[in-house]
């Protein structure tokens, strides 16, 4: 039984007087459609689907019994009207059920997520990492969306970081991260005080009101200038200290090492902010190595 029963099939007979063979079909009761002799000994004709394998049974020889003597020969031509489409939709049946497999795991798999890359800078990936992690976006897991701000701004409350963006490609969520090119400081506050002792060399105060003047000798913990300055009203503005001075320290000890570099460098690791070395003394004395540097430092406030 033929499936598909629908339009007409397309043959040509051949033999001598082919117009007689069309009578024993005629005989079977087959519709005929379109009959044109296209050769001396050729007829082309149309008949509907289902009759195709009567026609085959009455005309043997070109179908299983080829040992059958017959003066007739018939073979299939064409599929015509709605069967030819019918024809070209089973052959390429496989074909579209693949495509729509696809289709169909492409839309299952869209809203998962295989993979996160960092571009821009990677320094904060793994702070990138955990913020994605703690919104629930992790790769070969469903993509949480509605989380991008909040993780966009635990990225950006990091100090270096000035702009942040994710994008979600395909199954690839890409996060876009650049740094500040200007590093942000803190801005201290309140009073400025001496760290190291000595004499004060030289001050620049652009904002505040300074309380040492140069030439003075200061300890460690002075203050040196006021976050408060006094309008001509008799009042008094606070503000943020923009300052900087210069302090000349001396530092002496005895170490009990055997060379004079030796004592030099100990003594010299016991110093912070070196600005420059003013002068030096070494002298060995019964314990040691007596050394005596005058130094300068430069503190500051608010100034890089």
């Amino acid at each position: 039984m033929t499936l598909f029963p629908i339009g007409k099939e397309e043959f040509v007979l051949e033999g001598q007087m082919p117009e007689r063979a069309l009578l024993r079909l005629r005989r079977a009761h087959i519709s005929l459609f379109c009959i044109k002799k296209i050769e001396k000994n050729q007829i082309l004709f149309r008949v509907n689907r289902k009759d195709s394998e009567k026609v085959f049974a009455i005309f043997r020889s070109v179908c299983y019994n080829s040992g059958v003597c017959s003066a007739y020969t018939i073979k299939s031509h064409s599929v015509v009207g709605v069967g030819k489409y019918v024809e070209q939709l089973k052959r390429r049946v496989g074909l579209l059920l693949g495509g729509l497999l696809c289709i169909f795991l492409w839309g299952v798999s869209q809203p998962l997520l295989f993979s996160i890359e960092f571009v821009g800078t990677d320094i904060y990936a793994r702070e990138g990492v955990i913020a994605l992690e703690e919104a629930g976006i992790r790769p070969f897991a469903p993509y949480q969306s509605g989380k991008e701000d909040w993780v966009i701004a635990q990225l950006l409350a990091i100090p270096d970081v000035e702009y942040v963006s994710l994008q979600k490609v395909g199954h690839r969520l890409v996060v876009e991260t650049r740094l500040s090119p200007f590093p942000k400081r803190e801005i201290a506050t309140g009073k400025m005080y001496a760290k190291h002792s000595g004499k004060l060399v030289a001050m620049t105060v652009l904002r505040g009101t300074p309380l040492v003047n140069v030439g003075e000798e200061m300890q460690a913990g002075d203050c040196l200038v006021d976050d408060a300055f006094q309008t001509e009203e008799g009042g008094h503005v606070r503000v943020e200290i923009i300052a900087r001075v210069r302090i000349a320290c001396t530092h002496e000890g005895i170490y009990p090492v055997e060379t004079a570099e030796e004592a030099f460098a100990h003594a010299y690791l016991q110093l912070e902010d070196v600005e420059r070395i003013i002068a030096k003394d070494i002298e060995k004395t019964a314990g040691g190595y007596r050394v005596k540097i005058a130094y300068e430092v430069i503190e500051t406030m608010n100034l890089y």
